[in-house]
């Protein structure tokens, strides 16, 4: 048996989603041995893949894409040893199509120009409505969010926005193209300090940083397997089909966790990464030092929809789309995605339209979704209107992410507790990210990095 000194501190790790699997990677570095504990049979929480029955096809839960600012995330992917089987644009390009016209938004190839070239030539403004965005975006990079974070956190965007020129137009055609899928929830709906983050960040930086990526492979293959095996080959653990009911407390010392069979498992520290609405039931009421941790469950979820639609002949000539004026907004050819090209080998594609904010489509049925969305793509595609459906399939997301809302800063916790080896991880957590794959990884990290700082003292 290994002595006390030079035996590897252990870290529970409840949750195997990006941020507990992150939190394992993390942790590693830092010499700490992770025990992640996943109440499913599979890893990566919200960011999963299963295999369509009828098909056969590996089908994401949904659509996840990230962009270049996503550095937490890129270089989580690239330490489990999944970076080949991510692809990233060479520099940001979105097909925006209206009523049958094409237009493209974009970072120009001239450098310091950032996307005003593409943004004088988009085709869906009047030049006196680019001229307001133009406006817009110069007022966007001027606010300092961090002077003005408490204003800014109390109000929405869209009132910010119209309060700086911006007009009915202006809002559809390009601000909420951006919001709405970026932040899974309406313009008028968000806060403008997370509208404003998200500008700022992903447009108003690098052209490295505004660029879309997405994964080549089932999202389960990308960060679960490769997780799995990195974890593994370092000296931790990762059990699934492992229910966690509750934290382990003898008095005041957080001991480690108890499992739903009534066993306990005992560690050094525990970083929690669940959920913003599943923390609750880890709380004992015993321990009062817990009851701020309580604020979360007022954080509010938006859900997400996933229209999968396999048709005979291609329907798109592009990996991805972004549609305004229609309810399909952003359509992905997953048959581009995974394999690259345009067709399968029998001459069919698989299209997902990914829609944000989907609140009035995760209430329809089956049939009324694959009415209304067959007949949309048929509208909007010359090419979906004499292609045969050969499958059609809705993926729900009912709590797919939290809520900007305004005041929803003031429920998004550190990753420190008054507990001193317990952390919190989670996208919901205090990363000044939205509900983004980034955000998720960023949690772990920090998580993991603040349970370093305690146990190396």
């Amino acid at each position: 048996m290994a002595s006390s000194e030079t035996r590897k501190p252990t870290s529970i790790i409840v949750g195997g989603g990006l941020a507990g699997l992150a939190a394992a990677s993390r942790s590693i570095r830092h010499g700490i041995r992770p025990i992640v504990l996943e109440k499913r049979g599979y890893l990566g929480g919200r960011a999963f893949s299963f295999t369509d029955r009828e098909t056969g096809v590996v089908v994401d839960n949904g659509q996840h894409i990230f962009l270049g600012a996503c550095t937490d995330y890129i270089d989580f992917i690239s330490e489990i040893g999944a970076r080949d089987s991510i692809y990233e644009q060479e520099r940001l390009d979105v097909p925006v199509l209206k009523n049958g016209v094409v237009s493209r938004l974009g970072w120009s190839r001239v450098p310091g120009m950032g996307m005003l070239p593409s943004l004088l030539r988009y085709r869906h403004l009047s030049m006196a409505d680019k001229l307001r965005v133009v406006y817009g975006m110069m007022r966007v990079r001027l606010t300092n969010r961090r002077k003005n974070a408490e204003t800014l956190d109390q109000q929405t965007f869209q009132s910010w926005l119209e309060a700086r020129g911006q007009n009915e137009s202006t809002i559809a055609n390009l601000w909420n193209l951006i919001v709405l899928p970026s932040l899974n929830d309406d313009i008028g709906d968000v806060s403008a300090a997370a509208g404003l983050m998200l500008f700022q960040t992903a447009l108003m930086g690098s052209g490295r940083d505004a660029v879309i990526g997405y994964s080549r492979v089932g999202l389960s293959e990308l960060a679960g397997k490769h997780a799995m095996a990195y974890v593994s080959e370092h000296g931790g653990d990762i059990q699934l089909n492992t229910d966690v009911a509750s934290l382990w407390f003898e008095g005041d010392s957080l001991r480690g966790v108890r499992l739903a069979d009534g066993s306990t498992i005992e560690a050094d520290a525990v970083i929690a990464a669940v959920p913003h609405f599943a923390l609750g039931s880890l709380l004992p009421e015993t321990n009062q030092s817990l009851a701020p941790l309580a604020v979360a469950a007022s954080l509010e979820t938006a859900p997400i929809v996933g229209i999968h639609i396999w048709y005979d002949g291609p329907v798109l000539d592009e990996p991805f789309i972004a549609v305004v004026d229609s309810p399909l907004q952003f359509i992905f050819n997953v048959t581009a995605i995974h394999s690259g090209a345009m067709e399968e080998p029998d001459g069919g594609q698989h299209v997902v339209i990914s829609l944000s904010g989907a609140w009035r489509w995760s209430q329809m049925e089956r049939r009324e979704l694959e009415d209304l969305f067959v007949a949309e793509m048929a509208r909007a595609f010359p090419a979906a209107s004499t292609a045969h459906v050969t499958r059609f399939l809705s993926v729900k997301q009912i709590d797919a992410t939290f809520r900007v809302t305004p005041g929803s800063t003031a429920a998004r916790l550190p990753q420190k507790t008054a507990v001193p080896n317990l952390f919190l991880a989670g996208d919901w957590t205090d990363t000044d990210w939205p509900s983004t794959m980034e955000s998720a990884v960023r949690s772990g990290n920090l998580a993991a990095d603040a349970a370093a700082e305690h146990l190396s003292r």
